[in-house]
C-alpha cells in the first residue's frame, strides 16, 4: 500500500516505522524543525529492551504533498485536527481510505465534514510511545490495533487490517465503531488525565491505591454515559481491562502528560470533557470527569511556556 500519516509526533513515527517494512510510507507535519531533522536523521526507535534501530522516511511539510494514497492516517492531536484536515484537503481528497487513531470522540464527525463518510475508518491502539526528540521515540507498550468503519464497510476496514498485519502490526477488525471507541475513550479518560496531573508514569494508576479508586469514579461515571448511548458494558471487564493496559505500559508516559511537560493544550476536552458534555445532553451526572477537566485546564495555565 501507498500510505501517508499525517502528524510525525510519538504515533505517528511509531506507526511510520512498522509499516515501512512492507509499505511506501511518507510522513507529514507542520513544525519545520520536525520535518528538518526526521528528514536528516531518520526515525529512531528505543524498545523497552534499550535495543534501538532508525530508518529513513520520506517526510514533507503540511499541505506540501498531494499524491494519491490508498490509505492516509491522521495522527495529530485532537486539537488540531481541523488545522491538519484544512492544509492537506487534496491529500485526504485523494486517498482511498481515510483512518483516524486518534484519542477521543468525535474524531469521525470533524473528518466527515471534509471527505466522504464511505472513506473514513476508524481504530484504536494499545501501542505507547513517548518522544525523546523530533524522530527519536522511545516504545514503551504494544498491543493490537483494532479497525472499523464508520458506514459499516467491512472489506475496506479488513483490507486496511490485512495492509497492517502484513507489517508484523498486530492488527484486528471490529464491527462494532462505537464499542471501539468507548473502550479506547475508558483506556484514555483514566490513564492520560491522572497521570498528568501527577506527574507519574503510566502504570501508577494501577499501583496507587487513591489513583485506582479514582479511576474506577471515571469508569462508573462514564459506562452509565455510555448505556444512554445505546451500549453496554461489564464495568468490573472495563476496570479490569484499563488496569492491565497500565500495568504492561508501566514504564510509559501518556500524551497528556508529555503535554503538560511541555506546556502544550490537551485533549481533554475530546475526552473527559467529552462525557462531561454527554452526560448533560442526557441528564447523567458526570461530576468526577468535570472535575478532572477543570483541573487539566487550570493545569495547563499553570505550565504555559
Amino acid at each position: 500500500m501507498k500510505i501517508t500519516i499525517i502528524g510525525a509526533g510519538s504515533m505517528g513515527c511509531l506507526y511510520a516505522y512498522l509499516l515501512s517494512g512492507r509499505h511506501d510510507v511518507t510522513l507529514i507535519d507542520s513544525y519545520d524543525k520536525t520535518v528538518s531533522m526526521i528528514a536528516e536523521n531518520g526515525i529512531t526507535v528505543k524498545e523497552k529492551d534499550s535495543s534501538e534501530r532508525t530508518i529513513k522516511i520520506n517526510i514533507f511539510k503540511s499541505g506540501q504533498y498531494t499524491e494519491k494514497n490508498d490509505l492516509v492516517i491522521l495522527f495529530v492531536k485532537d486539537t488540531s485536527s481541523d488545522a491538519a484536515l484544512s492544509e492537506n484537503i487534496a491529500l485526504a481528497e485523494n486517498c482511498k481510505y481515510f483512518l483516524t487513531l486518534q484519542n477521543g470522540l468525535g474524531n469521525d464527525e470533524l473528518i466527515g465534514k471534509y471527505i466522504d463518510r464511505r472513506k473514513i475508518l476508524v481504530g484504536t491502539t494499545k501501542h505507547n510511545c513517548v518522544t525523546l526528540s523530533p524522530g527519536h521515540i522511545y516504545h514503551s507498550g504494544a498491543g493490537p490495533t483494532v479497525i472499523g468503519s464508520v458506514v459499516g464497510d467491512a472489506d475496506a476496514a479488513k483490507e486496511v487490517v490485512s495492509a497492517f498485519s502484513s507489517a508484523g502490526i498486530e492488527a484486528e477488525y471490529s464491527e462494532n465503531v462505537m464499542e471501539l471507541i468507548w473502550k479506547k475513550l475508558f483506556v484514555n479518560m483514566t490513564i492520560n488525565p491522572i497521570t498528568a496531573l501527577l506527574g507519574t508514569n503510566i502504570g501508577f494508576i494501577a499501583e496507587n491505591e487513591y489513583a485506582k479508586a479514582l479511576s474506577e469514579s471515571l469508569l462508573e461515571e462514564a459506562v452509565r454515559v455510555a448505556e444512554c448511548e445505546g451500549l453496554n458494558f461489564d464495568i468490573e471487564q472495563v476496570k479490569a481491562d484499563v488496569f492491565k493496559v497500565a500495568s504492561y505500559d508501566g514504564t510509559g508516559k501518556a500524551s497528556m502528560c508529555q503535554d503538560i511537560e511541555h506546556g502544550r493544550k490537551t485533549e481533554i476536552d475530546f475526552i473527559n470533557g467529552a462525557v462531561g458534555r454527554l452526560g448533560k445532553k442526557y441528564g447523567c451526572p458526570t461530576p468526577y470527569h468535570d472535575a478532572i477537566t477543570q483541573l487539566i485546564h487550570a493545569k495547563e495555565e499553570s505550565t504555559k511556556n
